[in-house]
């Protein structure tokens, strides 16, 4: 058994298959077994090989315009012989400008078939090349080779009866309460961060984020999640990860937290990003699809990437109705899957007038989805119709599941105001009524504030937030000057308070 691992690369132009020789020679033949092939038959045969060998596959590098096989087509199929191999599509320098090449990237991208893409090397040494690459082999060692590195950095979780009172404690280590954890502690707070699964929250679990600021490539959400985690940490964040917090007792000065690990935890401010439960279908067949072809919730970054290609919907309010316009606007065919008898008790009208307008969306009613199937990736679905009981397979390239999502609030005191579904009311939302019991300082809720004074929320569990990685980003750090904003005039009013009556 050869355990040293493997990188493939693949081009059928005989120049830049020996500069792509060059590159990956000279600069990882000491760590790697390098191949590199000039048929796409070949590279595929070479992954089998090495996989029969017992050698990991670390990285598979396809030129996208070849004779034999598209670039895509061949990472496509590694995906099915190595799934956790990584995959880079290799652009000619030519090539960058056509709409053939941006097409097939998108479409690569939109299921799930690339995890990169790139240049073919021009120059020795390329080291924009040579980054790119690099950073593959880094996320493929992290996952494959090393422990989690978050094992070594939990030596700094509080101990039972330890510092249990903090400027600020945060519940949920998703993005929203990353990033509060970032600007809260290099600002100077005692920032606690508590979660209940792990770091990340829901973006955590996303294979590749798409369109988050500054990372044209992608960012897999675990990895951003780790980088935050770790800067929170640098900064003197302290985390609890693998802790529920139970229950909650506000008060003007302090607010008291329990846990179900039996802590009581005091915070002068406390920051709630704890996430919401995307409500999934709960078909196995379609869980190996999740984020390469089914995706819960819809995107409007997703559109392009199905460019005339099917696309079904699951849902029957507001957001699946403008998802299907939007989508309706580069899909083949969108088809709206809906288990009621009509749309008009949970659409709005000029949406239900804009479906019936589109040609290329069409809606079931009485239906649900029952199964999916595909190789490598999403190809078809299989639909029954209720109203008769009759099944049916269609094609599908994509299935966006929008069936709602339940806030984690059910734990929080009744002060705290909620909407119909749960989601925490703060800021500007709040209502007169919402505050008359509750509220009693001589000003208005600041930003991301909640009915009780001290008490923020942001992310996923406010109550019409935009349900995106970068607007949760925002809204913790905003967060954060709130925060500030409220513990000078706190201070304040206990200074106040102290002074004597003339």
């Amino acid at each position: 058994m050869n355990e040293r691992p493997v990188i493939v690369a693949v081009d059928d132009d005989v120049r830049a298959r020996e500069q792509l020789r060059i590159e990956l020679e000279r600069r990882y033949e000491r760590d790697y077994d390098i191949i590199v092939e000039g048929s796409p038959v070949a590279a595929l045969s070479a992954v089998e090989v090495a996989h029969a060998r017992g050698q990991p596959v670390a990285v598979v590098l396809a030129s996208q315009w070849m004779a034999e096989l598209d670039g895509t087509e061949v990472l496509s199929r590694v995906r099915g012989l190595s799934p956790r191999t990584k995959r880079g599509l290799l652009i000619a320098l030519a090539d960058w400008g056509q709409s053939s090449t941006a097409e097939a990237i998108q479409r690569a991208i939109a299921v799930g078939c690339i995890d990169h893409f790139m240049s073919k090397p021009r120059t020795s040494p390329d080291e924009d090349f040579h980054r790119i690459l690099s950073s593959f082999l880094q996320e493929w060692t992290t996952t494959e080779l090393l422990p989690p590195r978050q094992s070594s950095l939990f030596a700094n979780r509080i101990g039972r009866g330890e510092d249990d009172a903090f400027d600020v404690v945060i519940v949920g280590a998703g993005p929203a309460g990353l990033a509060a954890a970032v600007y809260g502690s290099s600002e100077g707070l005692d920032i606690l961060v508590v979660e209940r699964d792990t770091i990340g929250g829901q973006a955590g679990s996303s294979s590749m984020i798409r369109n988050y600021l500054g990372f044209p490539r992608g960012v897999s959400g675990a990895e951003l999640a780790q980088q935050a985690y770790e800067q929170a940490w640098a900064f003197g964040a302290r985390f609890l990860v693998g802790t529920e917090v139970t229950s909650m007792e506000w008060g003007y000065d302090l607010h008291l937290l329990r846990t179900d690990d039996g802590r009581e935890l005091t915070a002068r401010a406390v920051v709630l990003a704890n996430g919401v439960t995307y409500r999934r279908l709960e078909i196995p067949s379609l869980e190996r699809f999740d984020g390469i072809g089914v995706f819960y919730g819809a995107s409007p970054a997703e559109a392009k990437q199905f460019e005339d290609r099917r696309v079904y919907l699951i849902g029957a309010g507001n957001s699946a109705g403008q998802a299907a316009l939007h989508f309706a606007k580069w899909a083949r065919h969108v088809t709206i899957v809906v288990r009621g008898d009509s749309l008009e008790a949970s659409m709005s009208t000029y949406l239900i007038d804009a479906i019936d307008a589109a040609a290329n969306v069409d809606v079931l009613l009485r239906s649900r989805v029952l199964d999916g199937s595909g190789d490598v990736q999403l190809t078809s679905l299989r639909i029954v119709d209720d109203a008769d009981g009759t099944e049916r397979d269609v094609d599908a390239d994509g299935l966006f599941v929008m069936i709602g999502a339940s806030p984690h609030t059910s734990w929080l005191p009744t002060e705290i105001a909620r909407d119909a579904h749960g989601f925490v009311v703060a800021g500007a939302e709040l209502t007169h009524d919402q505050l008359l019991d509750n509220w009693l300082l001589p000003r208005s809720p600041k930003a991301f504030e909640t009915s009780v004074p001290g008490v923020f929320a942001v992310g996923d569990v406010r109550s019409r937030s935009m349900k995106r990685v970068a607007s949760s980003v925002g809204e913790g750090s905003g967060a954060i000057k709130a925060i500030h904003a409220f513990l000078e005039t706190q201070a304040k009013f206990a200074a106040l308070r102290r002074s004597p009556a003339p």
